[in-house]
Parts: structure tokens; sequence; C-alpha cells
């Protein structure tokens, strides 16, 4: 199977959870070598995912006020590039709690998210605008100043159109937001095969941020900031990713459910990219 960023050949890196995970010869991306399109994204993405554990979120709703801060975090660091404001879509919005937190810093913003249930919710209960559907299929004259993917790049079936279709929705010098996970951090290299992001088929891209920025340069972006996030996680959710890498285990349960953890950050990494005027 062909590199999705480049299309070169690739290479079988291993297999995890009964999916073969492929490195371009050339430029080096790791990837899960299944052919995804619209069809595994509703499958994928399906209520289950934002509630049913596993890979996804044993209750995602659960986590709205944490999201809501994460938001709020990441629309401060973009007022250093950007101190006005101005017009943001939030790709992977969920129910909109992350966009909501821009939004209450100032931002006129719009959701894109393929599932219509969290799409629904974060119409009634948060009062926001979120389009159903992906980045990849959007058919929009809409432009934006920002386009944030907070948690989005990796679950993304063809990142080189999702890239292009960010760059070409934002204007002349926008920004792109990127929060996403390490492959070549210190925790990644240290469990190697069981690193907890491997997992597919929910998780298809596996980044570097030397490649990201290196692969984002070709399609019109330069990086101009970054750095290792805050974050925190619930308890609940933590049992259940654990869970998903090894297996039911009694010891799990002593993880209280209603506690929120920080997040050890080392093998996350956030980076704003600014579109190159053509």
């Amino acid at each position: 199977m062909n590199c999705p960023l480049c299309n070169s050949e690739s290479k079988l890196a291993f297999e995890a959870k009964g999916f073969r995970l492929h490195d371009c010869t050339r430029c080096g991306h790791r990837f899960t070598a299944i052919a995804a399109d619209e069809k595994h994204v509703s499958e994928v993405y399906s209520d289950d995912y934002f509630s049913g554990g596993g890979a996804g979120y044993s209750d995602y709703l659960a986590e709205g006020e944490m999201l809501n801060l994460r938001g709020r975090m990441y629309a401060e660091k973009i007022a250093k590039f950007r101190p006005e404001p101005g017009k943001m879509l939030d790709v992977g919005a969920a129910a909109g709690f992350i966009l909501r937190g821009f939004i209450d810093s100032g931002w006129q913003g719009t959701g894109l998210e393929p599932n219509a249930e969290m799409a629904k919710f974060g119409a009634k209960a948060l009062g926001l605008h979120i389009r159903k559907g992906s980045l990849e299929s959007i058919n929009t004259n809409d432009r934006f100043d920002l386009v944030s993917m907070i948690q989005v790049a990796a679950h993304f079936y063809d990142p080189r159109s999702a890239f292009e279709k960010a760059r070409d929705l934002l204007v002349d010098d926008g920004l792109l937001l990127i929060e996403t996970w390490n492959r070549e951090s210190i925790s990644a290299r240290v469990f190697g095969k069981n690193w907890h992001e491997y997992s597919p088929p929910s998780v298809l891209q596996f980044f570097s941020e030397k490649g990201l920025t290196k692969f984002l340069e070709t399609v019109g972006f330069e990086k101009i900031g970054g750095g290792r996030p805050s974050k925190k996680i619930s308890g609940e959710h933590a049992r259940s990713l654990l869970k998903y890498r090894i297996g039911d285990n009694r010891l799990l349960k002593l993880i209280p459910a209603k506690i929120n953890f920080p997040y050890p950050s080392e093998d996350l990494f956030w980076a704003v990219y600014r579109k190159k005027q053509t």
C-alpha cells in the first residue's frame, strides 16, 4: 500500500490489534494499511465511540468542562500569533466543548463533526453551529482565520487531502492549529508496538512533529510555534484506554473514576502553522 502523504511505496513495520502498520520508504510516515473512506468514518465514529469505551470514550459528555478549558487554553496560545480573534473552523468538534472554549474567548466558531448525535448535542445544549461531515468531504465557500485540529490528524483517512482542504479554507496568513501524538517521543520508543496510540482502526496516521512539519511545508504551511500541551484525563477514560490496551484487570478498578488526572504529555505536541501567501 502506498503512503497517504507522498504516494511512495511502503513496507510493513509491525502489526497492532490485528492490523498492519506500514512505514513509507521515502518520507518515513507510519500509517495503518487499510483502505478507509467516508464509510469508515461513519462506522468508527458511531455513537459507541463516544460512550462505549475501548479506543474511544467511556463518557465523552462527562468531560465537557475539562474540554472547554482546553479550548480556552488554546485560544490563549493562538492570541500570541493573532491578537484579534476571528473566524474559525474546529475539525472533529464532537459536541463542541473545545469550540465553546474558543468562542468564550472571543472567536466566531463553526464545528465540523461526522457524528450526527454529537453535532445535535452541540447545537441544542451549547448553542453551536456544527456541520456534519469530515474535512476530506466538506464543500463550502466559507473562509476562516483559523482551522483547529485537536486530536484529529491521526484519524484522517486521507491526510493529504485533509490538509490541502484546510489550506484552501484558510485566508492568506490564516493559521492551522494541531494537537496530536508524537510517535518519536520517548514513550513511543520505549513501549514500541505496545504504545497506547497504536490503536487501529480508529487511529490511522502516526506522525512525528518533525515529519508532520516537513510534510506541511510541501502543501503550503510554515511552522510558527508549538510545544507540549497541558492536559487532563478522567479516571474513567484512563480505565477505558488501559483496558483496551492490556485487557480486563482488577487493578484498574483502583483508579478513581470521577477524578481528573494530569496527563504526562511527553508523547503529545501542539503546533501552529501559517498558510504561506500565494
